[in-house]
């Protein structure tokens, strides 16, 4: 290339740079909030108000999560040997998703999460069908996914 070509393609370079830094300002500047402004007109300081929902608030089977809209029972029991066992009816809404990710993921690895925190990895043996399950957890977990779920506590 002579140093003409390498100057035009610096040239284009650099206007092609310019031009995208000056379209995201100035998109910037048609945009005026980032986040839900509940006060009306400009906030103190200019530091938008954000709403944003809590996603630690439910229970994650895999890419499912689970809140307490979705919940039409819980019930801890417990098993024989005297584990806590949590038994959840879920509405068709959220069970059906459910039933149809583990029928697709059995015999892969499903995270389940309470309140955002890791609390197991399991291997899908089989697909949770039906509207009802039980989780086996320890009795802390099992008091704070109730204290997070139940339809009654609100």
């Amino acid at each position: 290339m002579t140093k003409n070509n390498l100057l035009i393609v610096a040239a284009v370079i650099v206007i092609a740079a310019m031009s995208f830094w000056a379209g995201l300002n100035f998109q910037k500047a048609q945009y005026n909030d980032v986040c839900l402004d509940l006060g009306g007109g400009q906030n103190p300081g200019q530091h938008p108000i954000c709403v944003v929902e809590q996603q630690n608030a439910a229970l994650w089977l895999g890419p499912i999560r689970i809140t307490q809209n979705d919940v039409i029972e819980l019930e801890i029991q417990h098993g024989e040997d005297g584990q806590s066992q949590v038994r959840l009816e879920l509405t068709p809404e959220i069970a059906n998703p459910l039933a149809a990710f583990t029928e697709q993921s059995i015999g892969k690895n499903m995270d389940i999460r309470i309140g955002g925190q890791l609390v197991n990895s399991v291997q899908i043996a089989s697909a949770i069908q039906g509207t009802s399950f039980i989780l086996a957890l320890s009795d802390g977990r099992a008091e704070k996914l109730k204290t997070l779920l139940s339809p009654d506590s609100n």
